[in-house]
């Protein structure tokens, strides 16, 4: 139970900082630079497969 809490606090301080990102990510893309819409997808890839793996692991426990 102790490890479950910890990943949720884990992720969730994870998915705040890919929203910051995402915000910043914006925020360059907008200005004109290219790289902030690059930000924005390599952060919602890396957030997207994180989410999947620990759906996947979650589902696979008794």
């Amino acid at each position: 139970m102790e490890q479950q809490a910890s990943v949720k606090r884990l992720f969730l301080f994870g998915s705040i900082l890919a929203v910051i990102g995402v915000v910043l990510g914006i925020v360059l893309g907008i200005s004109g630079n290219i790289g902030g819409w690059l930000l924005c997808v390599l952060i919602a890839l890396i957030w997207g497969t994180a989410a999947l793996f620990l759906r996947m692991t979650k589902a696979e426990r008794p």
